[in-house]
């Protein structure tokens, strides 16, 4: 009796030690994908704030190496603001344009994020090398970071798949319920990945439009960046542009759209390249309300793989009390006016049917 006595109490000191160690531990973890200050600092704020709703949230920031872009100051950065929840993960291995679109140095350390992880996001940046999607590079299309360009798409083609090597299997055909969130240069990454291409200019290809001043004059649903901010020599100035888009009737967005009531929410945008011809097994979910830029694309096999071309993860949308300039030398707040024009419900629903879905999701290895 003595003995049974022991073991029981030694079963639930077991039991104790366990629930401590697991209540510890990260319940739902994130890979975030270009780790700069500015989306460490917009990730945080929104898991602080509730914008992201997901009890016991870990981040992994990663990048690639190779990358041009210096995450020093990402470094620099955490160990000045330790947070206990964000992470950052740097990964080796020799990538080349050729090896992007199959198995190759980084496939192991893709599927180990896949396997450990809830989901992905891919943030913004500048422009993808026109050679890895079959084109020739416009003028107008800047390389800075070709490197990261080879690294991400190489990451989501390993995620989704696409029909530039249809024999590849994803790794989404384990998981199909994975989730994916892609935003700006995501959603072009996204497109590439699948076997697209990318419109390199919007106001040259789309609106044979080749001067700043002829752009500024546009309608303002016509502008996807700021063209009136560099003709002006001030500093401090917004460089993006507020402008509605069109939703479309059935896919990821319609249900967002209709709970808040915003069939043509406004949104931020910060580009001048575009979705050209359409990859694997995608399907358009937003369009600019001429109809002539895709704002939105869901996978059609994948439905948690979900892009959309404008920045819904800058904490000055959620923030009230951040204010920035206008070319006019005024402050203006974009909480505000995403309010007024009835669009800041659209954002806060599109993070929160975010976070329901990561917590819903309990497939996972973090091992």
């Amino acid at each position: 009796m003595k003995r049974a006595g022991f073991q029981i109490k030694s079963l639930l000191l077991l039991t104790i030690v366990l629930l401590i160690a697991f209540q510890g531990q990260a319940q739902h973890r994130l890979v975030l994908l270009h780790p700069t200050v500015r989306n460490i600092e917009n990730m945080e704020w929104m898991v602080d704030n509730k914008i992201i709703d997901i009890p016991d949230v870990e981040m992994v920031g990663v990048y690639y190496a190779r990358e041009a872009y210096d995450y020093a100051a990402s470094e620099k950065y955490l160990a000045e603001h330790p947070l206990k929840n964000y992470h950052l993960r740097k990964i080796g291995g020799e990538l080349k344009p050729e090896d992007i679109y199959g198995e190759n140095n980084c496939t192991t350390a893709f599927r180990k994020l896949f396997e450990e992880s809830d989901a992905i996001i891919f943030f913004g940046g500048p422009d993808i090398p026109a050679a890895i999607y079959g084109e020739e590079q416009n003028l107008l299309t800047i390389v800075t970071d070709p490197y990261r360009h080879y690294f991400e798409t190489s990451l989501f083609f390993h995620l989704i798949g696409g029909s530039r090597n249809a024999d590849f299997k994803p790794f989404l055909a384990d998981r199909p319920d994975f989730i994916i969130r892609a935003f700006c240069l995501g959603l072009q990454t996204m497109n590439v990945a699948a076997g697209g291409t990318l419109i390199q200019d919007i106001p040259l290809e789309i609106y044979h439009l080749n001067t700043l001043e002829k752009v500024s004059i546009q309608p303002v649903e016509n502008q996807h960046r700021s063209y009136t901010t560099p003709l002006f020599p001030l500093e401090d100035l917004w460089g993006g542009n507020f402008h509605p888009i069109r939703i479309s009737k059935t896919g990821y967005l319609s249900k967002i759209a209709g709970l808040s009531g915003a069939t043509t929410p406004k949104v931020l945008s910060y580009h001048h390249q575009a979705v050209g011809k359409m990859g694997a097994n995608l399907k358009v979910i937003a369009s600019s309300i001429d109809g002539k830029v895709i704002e939105g694309l869901q996978h059609v096999k994948f439905k948690n793989v979900v892009g959309v071309q404008f920045h819904p993860e800058p904490s000055v949308l959620y923030n009230s009390e951040i204010q920035l300039t206008t070319v006019a030398g005024s402050p203006f707040s974009p909480n505000e006016l995403l309010s007024k024009s009835n669009s800041l419900s659209f954002h806060k629903l599109f993070w929160r049917d975010f976070s329901e879905k990561v917590k819903q999701n309990k497939n996972i290895d973090k091992n």
